[in-house]
């Protein structure tokens, strides 16, 4: 997810100079203007990054080029400052895809609901920004009870999996500043 970041940073550059306060509820506009294809696409890029552990996440040309249509779309048209933009950004690539991460831990033995129990119990100030090393890993000892899930492959999975819950809550928070 971390990477996500950093492509979105390039997605600020096409907000307008003038910023009008983010309207909260305006953050799912992104998500709104991808077309099929690219949602599509995005939905293939999760899962085959949710399939390779070790390696880090990649998004295609599509993707991205379908993420920074709509993040200037919207920007220009609701007058978003370059944070907003990129914040919606990340907030899109996250929620598209934390469906198909869903029914990928799903297949994996683990229950998505209780994951996002054990994730909304965190106190709200760590969930509002990027998850520490340390709370990660304490998330995922807590999801990982029986020893024959206990591999290095459930763990990168789980990570990748509380990252997608973690970003939609600090891009929310980004976007609202």
């Amino acid at each position: 997810m971390r990477l996500i970041v950093a492509a979105a940073l390039a997605l600020a550059t096409a907000a307008p100079a003038f910023a009008a306060p983010a309207d909260p509820t305006s953050i799912v506009c992104v998500g709104q203007k991808l077309d099929a294809a690219v949602k599509a696409q995005l939905a293939a890029d999760v899962e085959r990054n949710l399939g390779t552990p070790g390696q880090r996440p990649r998004y295609s040309a599509a993707v991205t080029r379908g993420l920074n249509d709509a993040t200037t779309a919207c920007a220009n048209e609701r007058g978003w400052s370059g944070a907003a933009a990129t914040a919606s950004g990340v907030y899109a690539l996250a929620e598209v895809g934390l469906p198909v991460a869903k029914r990928v831990v799903q297949a994996k033995g683990f229950d998505p609901a209780t994951l996002d129990q054990q994730f909304a119990a965190l106190p709200e100030e760590v969930r509002r920004k990027p998850l520490t090393p340390k709370a990660t890993q304490d998330l995922i000892r807590a999801a990982v009870t029986d020893e024959a899930q206990q591999t290095r492959a459930n763990a990168e999975l789980l990570a990748q999996y509380f990252a997608f819950l973690n970003t939609l809550e600090y891009a929310s928070a980004d976007f609202s500043r």
